[in-house]
């Protein structure tokens, strides 16, 4: 078993560690972590935000990368067309989605939420709240369909 010295708190370590135990340094025996994963910035901006920002894996400090753009992708995302695991945005698709217009597993919007479980004005979904809704188990002011009895 290789022993290397951390490179933030110089304690001998195993090599192959993902973390350091004694001081929780991501990747202890690299002398230089930059991230694991992978990152995308458009050159192009509009209003200070990249065009595009795709984000997957680990950043420098060991955290979740977050996509933030116009065009937002990644484990999570926020942006105004933001698609990911925990995605928000203007129109937002993901797992867990929070938006104007949402589309994910778990959906909340301020206009149209479509997912399994949706929350919204307008709502369509396994399970649906929302004003105008659709779907298995509904609770709503109008019920466009619903499927249980």
């Amino acid at each position: 078993m290789p022993q290397i010295s951390c490179r933030q708190c110089a304690e001998t370590v195993d090599a192959r560690l993902a973390f350091c135990p004694f001081c929780e340094a991501p990747r202890p025996a690299l002398p230089v972590w930059s991230g694991e994963g992978y990152e995308y910035r458009s050159a192009s901006l509009w209003m200070g935000s990249p065009i595009v920002h795709i984000a997957f894996g680990n950043g420098p400090d060991g955290r979740a990368r977050v996509a933030r753009g116009i065009v937002a992708i990644g484990q999570r995302a926020v942006g105004g067309v933001a698609i990911g695991i925990v995605a928000t945005g203007f129109v937002a698709v993901g797992g867990v989605s929070i938006g104007v217009f949402s589309c994910g597993v778990v959906s909340i919007a301020a206009v149209a939420a479509l997912g399994v479980n949706a929350l919204g004005p307008i709502a369509f979904g396994f399970v649906a709240v929302g004003y105008l809704v659709g779907g298995f188990a509904v609770v709503g002011w109008k019920m466009l369909f619903a499927i249980a009895h």
